[in-house]
């Protein structure tokens, strides 16, 4: 008797076990609904959230409730729930009964999968695949999607913001992963748990990720790191199957560079680099990289609101604003193409700022130019209406739980012809409606050139299925679904330029990684930051580099959301709402820059669809271009300054109270930097109190562009007086 109550007392924790116990291989061949209880042992903990996973002798299952976080691994448990989907993984809910039999358990030896069995079969199994190689470097972000290749085949690796691996490097390498078989929506998914579930395969691996330098229209060379000396290899070709062979490279060396030449202008290379020390080999993923074109690689932005003109630098660098005259623009641009066309529009309504645009589009089919339409498949798009019926039009599949928005704004024009002064490419923040075409703030660029075209093209077609006329539904690949597959560094016109894609290329990595590029200045206008991992990038740049920074959001979360409070507590006025309850329409860029005053500093703008939010960099399909120009990102510059001050903001000259340098960080909390240009080479540095007392005086010699740190450590909370060569500016010491 006592036996049978010990063991009921054993079952009954949270209600009354309903149903008999059975594997978990039965359990998953039962209807969905079903109550079931099943035995197993815990394979993860809380870095997955919620959700807990469970293994038998017969196969895994997903566990969700929130009475089981106390669950570990290696815990042994029986569970009563039901069965239900979500996104088609198979899971108990609604727990009504759970013990705990025992605790510290072993797992499960890992299954050891191809990445092509990771199906429903094993699902919710623990296992293993092995020779992983990461598409993406840079470091792991939460909640997000990386693309991964074992043994010729393709996957997804999926990293929770809870998981210990956010924030840490992502594998250059060989990798063995360890993991969760888990599903989300069509997707099977790999789970690692922590670090211990990445192992490295070999001795060498690459701890730096081949990156194209000195490109030209015949070549390029590609360099790369090593964790420690080996000999180095390329294979190369045309295609993805790298048909032009091998070359060798330099040998006992950690930081090889190769170079391939007798290249065509505006040509894709497939290279897969890789460095043999003894029996093992350290292999890169094949990536494509692409010559520079023959184009005049112009770059014209334009501003449908106005621009501040008197911080154009020099001053014949004016920014152009196009007063309402977007349609016109864009229209002017479609009428020059001759062979074809290729659209992604997020929004294309049917308006008088639009008639222009469907017009131009219509004649371009008419003189025998091949057109074709992508869209997002949840807007209404009204302005499809305006075309001609026999352009094909694609829109985005709609399933909620997966995909996100078609969010792109670019066109291709051209892209192949024999005329390399024909290709140009459209992007930028602007939809084809009539309110973001006039009063939204918005900002066009195109940008002629090839081989820029090129690699948008393929970006389209992967989208539209194929390079047919026709899209082909069966091949359209949108959201997580698209792979990296396209060049990201281009010379275009001597100038480097980056292009990336959304949710592929890990664009919210791309954004903190140029956050960290910025020396002395960092400006952004972004209609949504709700990404608080970009707002502490930015923050840190400020704290700890002393990097002098504004910037200015859409006023939609009223001040309240975590990343703009972030942002606000360390450049108080100098963040912004954009106040659209006084001006028209909304501010709609999604666009920062760096360094706009220093051209020694490699200054940059970047700029296109993408918003700063977990949704544009995890489903929705988006573009962006990083363009390393002082003049470009100056003419960006003029328009963020009229902008900003206009809606009461206070820049840097105006702190200062002179024209002719800038302390930054304003106020201070131990330490400022002073930056000018100098003419003379001869500066003089002083620091006073509010009393004319000296506390500070130096001397430099620095011709040219400036930046000198001073140390204030020392000094109590006050405002300061500094003087450069006898022009007063103030700082304020925290």
């Amino acid at each position: 008797m006592k036996k049978i109550l010990l063991s009921l007392f054993l079952l009954i924790v949270s209600g009354q076990i309903q149903a008999q116990l059975i594997t978990i291989a039965d359990a998953r061949a039962l209807p969905v609904g079903s109550v079931v209880t099943v035995n197993g042992t815990v394979t993860s903990g809380p870095e997955f959230g919620t959700i807990r996973y469970i293994q038998d002798g017969t196969g895994g299952m997903a566990l969700f409730s929130t009475a089981l976080s106390s669950l570990q691994r290696g815990d042994n448990v029986t569970i009563t729930g039901t069965t239900t989907e979500f996104q088609n993984l198979l899971e108990i809910v609604q727990v009504t009964a759970w013990t705990v039999n025992s605790t510290g358990n072993a797992l499960p030896n890992p299954l050891i999968l191809p990445l092509s069995q990771m199906n429903e079969s094993n699902e919710s199994m623990f296992v293993r695949v092995n020779n992983v190689t990461f598409l993406t470097s840079g470091t792991f972000q939460g909640n997000t999607n990386y693309n991964i290749t074992s043994n010729g085949e393709s996957g997804v690796v999926y990293i929770r913001s809870s998981n210990p691996l956010a924030g840490q490097p992502i594998p250059t390498g060989s990798v063995i992963v360890y993991g969760i078989n888990s599903q989300y929506g069509s997707q099977y998914q790999l789970l690692p748990r922590d670090a211990n579930d990445i192992v490295n395969a070999s001795v060498i691996s690459i701890s730096s990720q081949p990156q194209p330098e000195n490109i030209t229209t015949t070549g390029f060379d590609i360099r790369w790191e090593t964790s420690m000396p080996g000999n180095a290899f390329l294979r190369y070709g045309l295609t993805p199957s790298l048909e032009l062979g091998t070359l060798s490279g330099p040998v006992n060396t950690s930081n090889p560079a190769m170079n391939i030449s007798g290249a065509s202008p505006a040509q894709i290379y497939y290279v897969q680099c890789y460095s043999i020390n003894g029996s093992d080999t350290a292999f890169s993923p094949v990536k494509p990289y692409i010559t520079a074109s023959n184009s005049s690689g112009v770059i014209k932005p334009y501003f449908n609101r106005p621009v501040n003109n008197s911080v154009a630098n020099p001053s014949s660098n004016t920014a152009v604003y196009l007063n309402s005259a977007f349609d016109d623009t864009l229209k002017a641009y479609i009428d020059r193409s001759v062979s074809t066309l290729d659209i992604a529009i997020y929004s294309f309504d049917n308006s008088s700022g639009t008639t222009l645009i469907a017009q131009a589009i219509n004649d371009a089919w008419s003189r025998g130019v091949r057109v074709r339409v992508i869209t997002d498949g949840g807007n209404a798009n009204n302005g499809l209406q305006l075309l001609n019926p026999a352009i094909p039009v694609l829109p985005s599949p709609q399933l909620a739980f997966y995909y996100g928005l078609m969010h792109n704004k670019f066109f291709i024009m051209d892209a192949d012809h024999s005329d390399p002064m024909r290709p140009v490419v459209m992007t930028g923040s602007t939809n084809w409606t009539n309110g973001q075409l006039t009063n939204d703030r918005n900002n066009l660029v195109f940008i002629q050139d090839q081989s820029l075209a090129k690699v948008y093209t393929i970006e389209f077609e992967e989208m539209w299925g194929g390079s047919g006329n026709l899209p082909d539904t069966t091949l359209m690949k949108f959201g997580p679904d698209k792979a990296d597959n396209t060049p990201h560094i281009l010379n275009i016109g001597g100038k480097k330029v980056e292009s990336y894609f959304s949710p592929s290329d890990n664009v919210n990595g791309q954004i903190i990684r140029s956050i960290g590029d910025a020396n002395y200045e960092i400006f952004f206008a972004t209609m949504v930051l709700t990404r608080t991992d970009l707002a502490y990038a930015i923050e840190e740049r400020i704290v700890n580099h002393g990097v002098y920074g504004a910037g200015i959001i859409n006023d939609s979360a009223g001040g309240s959301g975590t990343s703009f409070l972030i942002l606000q507590s360390v450049l108080g006025p100098r963040m912004l709402e954009f106040d659209f309850a006084s001006q028209p329409g909304i501010m709609h860029h999604k666009y920062m820059m760096t360094d706009q005053s220093f051209s020694n500093s490699d200054p940059f703008i970047l700029t296109g669809s993408h918003n700063w939010s977990s949704a544009a960099t995890q489903r929705n399909d988006e573009n962006t271009v990083i363009i390393h120009d002082a003049l470009i990102t100056n003419q960006f510059y003029q328009e963020f300054n009229h902008m900003f001050t206009a809606n009461g903001g206070t820049l840097s000259v105006n702190e200062t109270g002179s024209g002719i340098f800038l302390i930054y960080p304003n106020p201070s909390a131990g330490y400022f930097n002073v930056t000018g240009s100098s003419t003379t080479g001869n500066l003089k540095i002083e620091l006073m109190d509010l009393t004319g007392r000296m506390i500070l005086s130096e001397q430099h010699q620095t011709a040219g562009e400036y930046s000198i740190p001073v140390n204030a450590q020392q000094l109590s909370s006050g405002i300061y007086l500094i003087r450069v060569n006898g022009t007063i500016g103030k700082v304020v010491v925290r």
